[in-house]
C-alpha cells in the first residue's frame, strides 16, 4: 500500500467514526429550539408569579384603603342622619306667636314626602291658630339619639327629648320628656324628614 493509499484509507475510517457534516446543521438548530423553548418557558412562568404576586399585593391595598373608605363614609353618612333627625325635630317641635311663618317655613324644609304635605296643613289647620290664640310658645331639646338603621337612601334614629310649653293661661313651663323614631328619606343628597312617630 502507498502512501497516498494509505492517507486515503486513514481519512475513510476518521469520515467513518466522525458525524455526518450533513447531520449538523439539523442538530444544532433542533438543540437551539429546545432550548429557546425552555427558556421562554421560563421566563413566562417567572413573568406569571410576579403578576400574579403583584395583583394579589395591589388588590390587598385596594381593599383595605376601600374597606376603611366605607366604614369613614358609613360613620359619616349615620352621623348625618342623626344630625338631620335631630335637628328636625327641634324645629317641628319649637314655635312661638310671634316667629310663627318663619318657624313653619323652617320646618317644612326639613320635611319631604307625604309627611310634609300632612305637616304644612296640620300648622295651618291646627297648629297655627292655637298658637296664636293662646300664645302658646314651645322648645324641644335634644336629649340623645340613635340610628337604628340606614340605608342608601332612608334611616330610622330614635330621638330622646324634652319639650317646654308655656302659654298666657299656664305661663309656668310645662315640661314634658318623649321619644319618636324620626324616618328619615334621601332628597336633593339632603336628609329629610319622612315621618314622625311617637313611641
Amino acid at each position: 500500500m502507498t502512501v497516498n493509499e494509505t492517507a486515503d484509507a486513514e481519512r475513510t475510517d476518521c469520515a467513518g467514526t466522525q458525524a455526518d457534516p450533513a447531520d449538523e446543521p439539523t442538530a444544532a438548530p433542533g438543540l437551539a429550539a429546545r432550548t429557546k423553548t425552555a427558556f421562554t418557558a421560563r421566563w413566562k412562568t417567572l413573568a406569571l408569579a410576579v403578576l400574579l404576586s403583584a395583583t394579589t399585593v395591589l388588590v390587598g391595598a385596594l381593599y383595605a384603603t376601600a374597606h376603611r373608605s366605607d366604614r369613614q363614609s358609613g360613620a359619616a353618612a349615620a352621623q348625618s342622619a342623626i344630625d338631620a333627625a335631630s335637628t328636625g325635630t327641634v324645629a317641628l317641635l319649637s314655635y312661638a306667636p310671634e316667629t310663627l311663618d318663619r318657624d313653619m317655613e323652617r320646618a317644612q324644609t326639613l320635611m319631604t314626602g307625604g309627611f310634609s304635605t300632612y305637616y304644612g296643613k296640620f300648622s295651618t289647620d291646627v297648629v297655627a291658630p292655637a298658637v296664636r290664640t293662646k300664645g302658646i310658645k314651645a322648645s324641644a331639646q335634644v336629649l340623645n339619639a340613635a340610628l337604628m338603621e340606614i340605608g342608601s337612601n332612608d334611616a330610622k334614629v330614635l330621638v330622646f327629648l324634652n319639650q317646654e310649653t308655656v302659654s298666657r293661661d299656664r305661663p309656668e313651663p310645662a315640661r314634658t320628656a318623649s321619644s319618636v323614631v324620626v324616618s328619615l328619606t334621601k332628597t336633593d343628597d339632603e336628609w329629610r324628614i319622612s315621618a314622625l312617630d311617637p313611641v
